[in-house]
């Protein structure tokens, strides 16, 4: 996918990875949304809760593959995905959708750091777990398995599961210092 060849700079890979979290936020909320008729405040929030657990996602990867470059290819992210979800509704605008896009990102760091296969398959209190909880309530479907095993299976496809991407993220820790 051209999207992931090697990048040269960290705007480069920042920018790559605003992309993907955009693409599948859309492409996520937008399946869920037709498929359990949400309104378009749930909508809208629904983006903004995936984009935000992918910002997420990313940040633990990248902590676990790439630490050195982590901090300042995920302060570009954030900032890359706060002007878009601005300038897609002004209402947002990138003050608040960062401020958003934080506090996300401390309640997400209270669950344990389980984004790796294990017996059970992302078991209840689990971080990708939880992800898929709050996108049922976000949809008013509560306790919704089959919500949360879509989020599950959707995040795992798209970044655990994703050798192109995996790979990627990984590459950059061997990169000299950018």
């Amino acid at each position: 996918m051209e999207l992931f060849r090697i990048k040269s700079n960290i705007d480069e890979i920042a920018n790559a990875l605003t992309y993907q979290i955009s693409l599948v936020s859309t492409i996520f909320s937008g399946h869920i949304v037709k498929n359990y008729n949400l309104s378009y405040k749930q909508h809208v929030r629904l983006l903004l809760i995936s984009t935000a657990q992918q910002i997420h996602l990313i940040d633990r990867l990248l902590f676990k593959n790439n630490y050195e470059n982590r901090e300042a290819i995920i302060h570009r992210v954030f900032i890359g995905q706060a002007r878009m979800i601005a300038g897609l509704w002004p209402k947002l605008y990138e003050e608040g959708s960062l401020e958003f896009f934080s506090d996300k990102q401390l309640e997400y760091l209270k669950y344990p750091d389980k984004t790796e296969d294990d017996e059970i398959s992302y078991p209840k209190g689990s971080l990708l777990w939880e992800f898929g909880e709050e996108i049922a309530f976000n949809s008013d479907m509560q306790k919704n398995h089959k919500i949360i095993l879509k989020t599950i299976g959707t995040y795992k496809f798209y970044y655990l599961k994703n050798e192109q991407i995996m790979d990627y993220i990984r590459a950059l820790n061997f990169r000299k210092k950018i």
